[in-house]
């Protein structure tokens, strides 16, 4: 992993700024939680340094890669949403290997990282489910292996 920085990140959506000058370094190895009230910009904020959304000012690090205006699909990051995001007529196995499969990875090496994270995640035995075969907690754990397998 490598360090994100953040530096006097501002949205503006129409003439309303939402998002009032964000500063913050996250160190490789470091583990942040951002809190608040609903509608206080935690997932506008995540959504920007993932590249879904545009940055009004500010820039955006990744290590000493100014990220701020690269698409998504070239920082290199992934997000784990509430909903989830599982592709219901894909069992486990075809979820995590989903991201790689469309990188062009070797399909040893995407057996590799979904052994990995199944194991890390104890959902070895349910590789061959659908999501709807699954709790909602095992759920979550399909989609963070998602992350996972990319790292």
């Amino acid at each position: 992993m490598t360090s994100l920085t953040v530096k006097n990140l501002v949205k503006t959506y129409d003439q309303t700024e939402v998002i009032h000058d964000i500063n913050f370094n996250i160190q490789s190895g470091e583990f942040i939680v951002l809190v608040g009230p609903s509608g206080c910009g935690k997932s506008t904020i995540l959504r920007m340094i993932a590249g879904l959304e545009d940055v009004t000012s500010g820039h955006i690090y990744i290590g000493d890669d100014d990220v701020t205006h690269r698409a998504a699909s070239k920082r290199g990051i992934a997000m784990v949403f509430q909903s989830y995001a599982l592709y219901p007529h894909m069992t486990v196995r075809e979820n995590l290997s989903f991201g790689l499969k469309n990188m062009k990875c070797s399909k040893q090496y995407i057996e590799q990282k979904v052994n990995q994270a199944a194991e890390i995640l104890e959902l070895s035995d349910y590789l061959d489910r659908l999501p709807s075969h699954l709790s909602g907690g095992q759920r979550q754990r399909v989609a963070i292996g998602r992350t996972i397998v990319r790292d």
